[in-house]
């Protein structure tokens, strides 16, 4: 799963591809929010608008990704998810403890900005 890192202002932009799942894929994501917050990133956008699939492993690393941001005094915000992944988030009843955005501008509070202008 390729994680892409982008910084906009105080935020970090975790752009995620493929399966949040056990193993490589939930290692890497880890390794890239924990590097954002030791860069002193305030707050945290999770990209999941090309993610297929989370299992047990991605939405545990998620939760510890929240208390962690959460500590050190920031925000994380989760944008893209499709149905199949929101429902992995509303069976587990986390739906209600992330805060979930349709687009990147949205959960930057820009408004009228497109998600390719948002991006650059």
């Amino acid at each position: 799963m390729p994680v892409v890192l982008r910084k906009i202002g105080d935020a970090v932009i975790v752009d995620l591809d493929g399966r949040l799942a056990l193993g490589g894929p939930v290692d890497e994501f880890r390794l890239k929010w924990m590097e954002a917050l030791a860069g002193g990133a305030k707050g945290i956008i999770v990209n999941l608008a090309r993610v297929t699939m989370v299992d047990s492993s991605g939405i545990g690393t998620m939760i510890r990704c929240h208390s962690a941001v959460s500590a050190a005094g920031g925000k994380l915000k989760i944008v893209g998810a499709n149905h199949t992944v929101r429902e992995a988030f509303r069976v587990t009843r986390l739906d209600k403890v992330f805060e979930f955005h349709e687009n990147e501008a949205s959960a930057l509070g820009v408004s009228g900005v497109s998600i390719a202008v948002a991006g650059v």
